[in-house]
């Protein structure tokens, strides 16, 4: 019995240990890097291990063992008290924020789907590349609103050359529910440098999204159409919206796809960028961690070149050098500890969009990793729920 409690006790002990410290240490690899964001957004069960290791450690003492008893209870205040901190973070942040937070939500969070999702419709918005077909899916509001809804239109991240439409397609389920009419966008992301076509199919998907507002489907507000990203998704929505009349930035639609070749009104009213990179040269020589990410390779893939040789290039797609006095309500959210995208990008365009008085809000969550959102149910995933939602309401109408 003695060694079975010595054996549990160090292996849980330890375990916890090891699970909190990537919490606050930088990852050593990619995959331990996606693990810290489930660690971060669900640490309270570490601390209910800590807790039984302690336990554990105490028993020990009392039957004589002496030296794993001490070294079990280190490691399990360790544990806990990395553990708490996104715990007293989550706290201080919902109440700065006035958020109610649901422990019950967070006890039964799971992990979202990377897709595919279960929409309710899916529709094609072009054909490109001689024959190859995007589509949107479609998530509607049940019961249909009586007046039109807001349409909002979500791009999937993967550093410009992964991912697909149906990611994190819990959260635009819930964005339904909450009277949105939520359309997944498919864009293309090879062959690369993708640039052009993949803001290009953004802004298409925005066109054909005003063009069949009043669709037999669904009855959408043309006038209130809003963006949200993720990762690379948040980069091309604020592109999207931040260059929506740009010569050098079409929509790869032909002549917008209007009745006699009238021009397609591609602005938006709102956007929202989950940590997406807003500055891509200085992220090229900032990289957040290379063991998680090589994201100055992705930036070449994406632009084709490295800023040294190609520096309008990047300049022309940073967002922080493409918004105007006339940008769109921003809404800007980064985890703390991203190790994808620096946290400090959040600051760089937040820093423009104050100087140009254009309304803003920015949420940073001071323990969460990238993709923090991809637990619902989490804290960090029920405060950004909420701020979403406010944000799209209307909450934000002065730059701060």
């Amino acid at each position: 019995m003695r060694t079975i409690l010595r054996v549990l006790g160090v292996l849980l002990a330890a375990g916890a240990a090891a699970l909190s410290a990537l919490i606050v240490l930088p990852a050593p690899s990619k995959t331990l890097a996606l693990a810290a964001i489930v660690v971060s957004e669900r640490s309270a069960f570490l601390v209910g291990a800590a807790v039984v290791a302690l336990g554990i450690a105490l028993v020990l003492r009392g039957i004589g063992s002496p030296f794993v008893a001490s070294l079990c209870g280190l490691l399990a205040i360790c544990a806990a008290t990395l553990a708490l901190i996104p715990l007293i973070q989550a706290s201080q942040l919902a109440s700065a924020r006035e958020v109610s937070l649901d422990f019950k939500r967070y006890l039964h969070a799971r992990i979202d789907t990377e897709g595919p999702g279960q929409p309710d419709r899916t529709v094609a918005y072009a054909t490109v590349d001689g024959g190859r077909v995007l589509s949107l899916d479609v998530y509607l509001p049940s019961p249909r609103p009586a007046r039109p809804s807001r349409p909002l239109l979500v791009v999937h991240g993967g550093f410009w050359s992964a991912g697909q439409r149906g990611e994190a397609s819990i959260a635009s389920r819930s964005l339904a529910d909450h009277g949105f009419t939520v359309f997944d966008v498919e864009y293309r992301l090879a062959p690369q440098p993708n640039w052009q076509s993949a803001v290009g199919d953004v802004k298409c998907a925005i066109g054909w999204v005003k063009q069949h507002a009043a669709n037999d489907d669904w009855n959408v507000d043309p006038k209130k159409v809003a963006l949200l990203g993720r990762s690379a998704g948040g980069h091309l929505v604020l592109m999207a919206a931040y260059t929506a009349a740009a010569d050098d930035l079409p929509s790869t639609c032909p002549t917008g796809g209007a009745a006699g070749g009238a021009v397609v009104d591609r602005s938006v009213e709102s956007v929202i960028s989950l940590y997406g990179p807003t500055d891509l040269a200085w992220g090229y020589a900032h990289p957040a961690n290379l063991h998680a990410a090589d994201s100055p390779q992705k930036l070449r893939a994406f632009l084709g070149d490295s800023p040294e040789r190609e520096p309008e290039r990047y300049r022309a797609m940073s967002p922080t050098e493409r918004v105007t006095a006339t940008a769109p309500r921003t809404l800007l959210v980064q985890g703390g500890r991203d190790q994808f995208v620096a946290p400090d990008q959040i600051d760089r365009l937040a820093t423009r969009l104050a100087a140009l008085s254009v309304p803003h809000e920015t949420l940073l969550v001071p323990w969460a990793q990238h993709a923090f959102d991809f637990v619902p149910g989490s804290f960090g995933s029920q405060i950004l729920e909420a701020t979403v939602r406010r944000f799209l309401d209307g909450g934000t109408t002065a730059a701060h």
